[in-house]
């Protein structure tokens, strides 16, 4: 279990883990929640090194 925020904690155990790709689920939030709350995928999309699938 990691604590932290989200994306960071995705990204920074994909970079020491070496992982090869991301899978990552999106939910679909309307435009008004996800301009105020982020969207961690897409935030993982953004910092990820390594290729990111991201699964609706």
């Amino acid at each position: 279990m990691l604590t932290g925020k989200p994306a960071n904690e995705i990204t920074d155990f994909a970079k020491g883990k070496d992982i090869d790709l991301i899978i990552i689920g999106n939910r679909g939030l309307n435009g008004i929640k996800e301009f105020v709350l982020g969207s961690v995928s897409k935030k993982v999309v953004d910092e990820a090194t390594c290729p990111v699938l991201v699964v609706k």
